[in-house]
Formats: structure tokens, sequence, C-alpha cells
């Protein structure tokens, strides 16, 4: 019998470079960081946050990797300015609520795992705010972060200095992100993930009307009963014949 396929998206947004290098990096080694106990194929695909939105409807996985800087003063970088307004959204509609009172188990992106990792300068007052935001949204809406935190400060030194701290990130997180994908998912998680990608995408359609999409099928639906009514009476013009304007 073959054997099914996980995915694991590995989302980015960069406005240097930097995030998306440490996710393209995080992307190739999925693969063979991380095993299933029941030979299961784990593929990974890496593109920005904002094209998980429109392209892919907001198609959530059972776990997704997430590598975002802050730029300007606190702004999302190229590439994930849509999601940061997501994220923004949910925090308006739900507030900073403590997911530890009453739990994920109905909230929007129950059912969602993720790992996170921020980049930024301390230089500036603003150092982590757009990471700190996905972090606070995606948690309030529900969905479990995965490992620890990440934290790359470009002004850092030493042992601190940013890609030192990413790959020592990477190095260390795929021992938190194995228990997720080590088992089969659940029909209930299968349920979850659902409910995720039709809310999100739903809020995603509020926000931005220009994504909704023409329903051809419909249209092909409506319209294929009157050819059908039209190729009938040119059929019948052909073989029992006509002559216009008799």
């Amino acid at each position: 019998m073959a054997s099914s396929s996980e995915e694991v998206l590995v989302l980015y947004g960069s406005q240097t470079g930097n995030s998306e290098a440490a996710a393209e990096q995080l992307s190739s080694l999925l693969p063979s960081k991380l095993s299933t106990s029941d030979n299961r194929t784990l593929t990974s695909r890496c593109m920005h946050l904002d094209d998980f939105l429109e392209l892919e409807q907001a198609k959530w996985t059972r776990l997704v990797i997430i590598v975002c800087s802050s730029y300007g003063v606190g702004q999302a970088p190229i590439g994930a300015r849509k999601f940061r307004e997501v994220c923004d959204t949910i925090l308006e509609r739900f507030g900073y609520d403590d997911v530890a009172n009453d739990g994920n188990k109905n909230k929007m992106l129950s059912g969602v795992n993720y790992a996170l990792l921020g980049l930024g300068d301390s230089h500036y007052t603003t150092f982590f705010r757009n990471p700190t935001t996905f972090e606070n949204a995606l948690s309030t809406a529900g969905a479990t972060r995965v490992g620890e935190l990440g934290k790359a400060d470009a002004s850092g030194t030493g042992d601190m200095e940013q890609s030192k701290v990413i790959e020592r990130w990477i190095d260390s997180i795929w021992k938190d992100l194995q228990p997720i994908v080590d088992k089969p998912m659940t029909e209930e998680e299968g349920l979850k993930l659902k409910k995720a990608h039709e809310q999100t995408w739903k809020l995603c359609l509020e926000l931005y009307k220009e994504w909704k999409q023409t329903n051809y099928y419909a249209l092909i639906g409506l319209f294929l009963p009157l050819g059908g009514v039209l190729l009938g009476i040119l059929v019948h013009l052909y073989l029992y014949g006509y002559t216009w304007g008799k």
C-alpha cells in the first residue's frame, strides 16, 4: 500500500532577505530532519505569508513554520503586510484574551500548530513589534505555538549575533516539531483545520473584496442548458431545412 504524505508550510515576510533565507533553509531541511511513525512522506513548501492567504486561500496545515521581521516602525515587511492586517483585525475583534481561560477548542485557529522565528533590530524601539503581533493574534485565535519564540537581533554581537541566533534556533526546533508530525492526523484534527481555513478565508474576503473569484462553474451550469437548446434549434433547422426570409 502506498504511503500517504503530509505537508508542512514555511511562511515568511522579508525586507532585506534574511528571513527569506532562513525560511528557505528550514523548508529544505525539513523532510530530512523530521520523520513519521507510519512511513508518511513529509513535504514542505516555502512562500510569502501574503501568498498563503491569497493564493492558497489560507489552507492551514497541521504544522506551520513562520519566519518574519519587523520593518520601519514595527511594520510588516514585504510579503507579510496583508497577514499583519489580518492579525491586527483578529486582535481588534477578539482582544488579547487569555487562551488558557477557556482553552483553544472552539477558536478560529484551533488545531493549527506554529513555530515562530522573529527578526529585527534592537536599535529601534519597535524592534520586535511585528513578530509579537503575529504571536498575540495566532494565540488569541486558538493556534498553539511549538518550541521557543525565536528572537534574532540584527544589532546582536558575539554569541547573540543575528546569524548565530538563527542557526541555533533552526538546529534546536526540530525536537519540538517532531511530536506534531509523528502520528497521522486524526479526523478531529482534519475538521479543525477545515474550520481554520474557512474562517480565515472568510475574514480575508471581508478585508480584501477584490479576492472574491467569479464562480465559473456556476456560470457554466447556468448557460450550458441554454447552449443545448440553441444547438438543438440549429440542428433542427439544418436537418429539416429553413430558408431565411421565406
